[in-house]
């Protein structure tokens, strides 16, 4: 337990219990509470310890050294041993302890090794083993698994040894499942793995995780795809998608399949709502033109270059447009000068759109970007635009181009009813009260709320361009 509990972090946790409950009133009271009332206690504080993963994972053993009445509670309840982390340093004791306590309760697997070989290699080889051992009777009750390593080949090829290990089982309370890591090349093949996970239903695979894993996808309703150093063969890039019978949001990123195949059958994804296209992806309209989602309801491009939208709307042009149930956009023009280039592709490509979110906010072109060019009258883009979404806005000059905006659409008759600002935009803003009067304006990022929980979401220009 001692190389649990060696962290600083952790050992002033443990001091400040001790000392709340070192006072005989206080301690008493604490021990006079009903285990289930005490219990209901220390899931909330666990709860309150989010995200904090270390924390996390020590909150059930640092309760055990308060008192006998709270360790007694504390060991005797499995679901504050629900977070099993077989990161290193670990102490493989410990560990069979603590998933002996979780019993049958959901756990959340996680493992993450370090970013310098050093730290990974000194490992003894026969360690893995045994971890092995321990983990495999428990993998039937786990909840979530999270496995991440970095450019270490040796923790790349011990995390394919421990994913080997689930091939075979069963995974019935399975309801999340991530791997991310470095890609091997071509050493490692991709294999099914998770061999029975009926509620399987967010799937998160970077790197490794997507050239190495093919996890049953049926139940799945969230799917992220992410290349690191080698792409993907188009033909199971496609056998994927097929066999996601109720996927309703799918992130990519980067060139997953590259060139992009020509005269492929369509695939189709009648479940799909929420399509997020991120990174650097040269092949959008190829994408695009090749699955059959008739009810998708949102869009990200993320960046979009001048370009991109080129063979969807020659294609738009001979035909309905695609998307009709389309009502939300997200584009991030790569450059300033590629808002105006990029937003008449798009208001032709997807011309029902209701909500617009701008991640990156280029005053310079904004007004000229929302009216249509060509040799006629300037018509607005987007006569059905109601909510816009915008996000550090600073200066006068910027300032004075959104408000510019708001009375340019008001003239043209299609005004715009809600406008979101960032919270960091909000107090910068000199015209507060008349804006409230023109419509409704919320303090709220919806980029950020869409891209939280992305891979690379650290990683701005990776989404955002220059």
């Amino acid at each position: 337990m001692a190389n649990l509990l060696d962290d600083s972090e952790t050992t002033r946790s443990l001091s400040d219990l001790e000392l709340s409950s070192s006072n005989g009133e206080e301690a008493a009271l604490a021990n006079e509470l009903p285990p289930e009332l005490l219990l209901y206690i220390f899931e909330i504080v666990q709860n309150m310890l989010l995200p904090s993963e270390h924390l996390f994972r020590h909150f059930p053993l640092v309760l055990g050294d308060v008192s006998h009445y709270w360790r007694q509670v504390a060991f005797g309840a499995p679901m504050l041993w629900s977070n099993v982390d077989i990161s290193r340093p670990r102490d493989l004791t410990v560990l069979r302890t603590y998933l002996g306590r979780s019993k049958d309760y959901p756990i959340d697997l996680h493992l993450t090794y370090g970013t310098t070989p050093a730290q990974d290699e000194k490992a003894d080889p026969g360690e893995l083993d045994q971890l092995i051992d321990i983990l495999q009777p428990h993998y039937f009750h786990c909840r979530s698994i999270r496995l991440s390593c970095g450019t270490c080949s040796q923790a790349t090829l011990e995390m394919v040894s421990l994913l080997e290990s689930m091939r075979d089982d069963h995974y019935p309370m399975l309801q999340s499942f991530l791997v991310e890591g470095f890609d091997m090349y071509d050493r490692i093949k991709s294999c099914a793995i998770l061999n029975d996970a009926p509620n399987l239903t967010s799937v998160r695979l970077g790197g490794l995780g997507l050239s190495y894993c093919r996890p049953p996808l049926n139940a799945v309703t969230e799917l992220h795809l992410a290349v690191s150093s080698r792409i993907i063969p188009y033909t199971e890039f496609s056998k994927m998608l097929r066999s996601c019978e109720s996927l309703m949001t799918l992130c990519i990123y980067d060139n997953l399949v590259h060139p992009w195949p020509s005269g492929q059958p369509l695939i189709h994804i009648p479940s799909l709502r929420c399509l997020r296209i991120f990174g650097n992806m040269m092949a959008v309209s190829q994408f695009l033109l090749t699955i059959f989602v008739p009810d998708l309801q949102e869009l990200t491009i993320a960046p979009i270059a001048k370009g991109d939208l080129t063979m969807l709307q020659e294609d738009i042009s001979h035909n309905t447009p695609r998307f009709p149930a389309l009502k939300s956009l997200t584009l991030a023009p790569a450059h300033s000068y590629d808002m105006e280039r990029t937003f008449g592709p798009a208001s032709i490509c997807f011309p029902g759109i209701e909500l617009l979110i701008l991640p990156n906010y280029h005053s310079k072109y904004f007004l000229l970007s929302f009216m249509t060019d060509g040799s006629g009258p300037l018509r607005p883009r987007w006569p059905g635009l109601h909510t816009l979404a915008v996000r550090d806005i600073d200066g006068s000059c910027n300032q004075n181009v959104l408000y510019e905006f708001v009375e340019e659409r008001q003239r043209l008759g299609v005004p715009l009813h809600t406008l979101y600002l960032d919270s960091s935009s909000v107090p910068r803003m000199t015209r507060m009260d008349w804006l409230k009067d023109q419509l409704l304006v919320v303090e709220a990022d919806p980029w950020q709320i869409q891209c939280g929980d992305a891979f690379y979401s650290d990683d701005e220009d990776r989404f955002l361009g220059s």
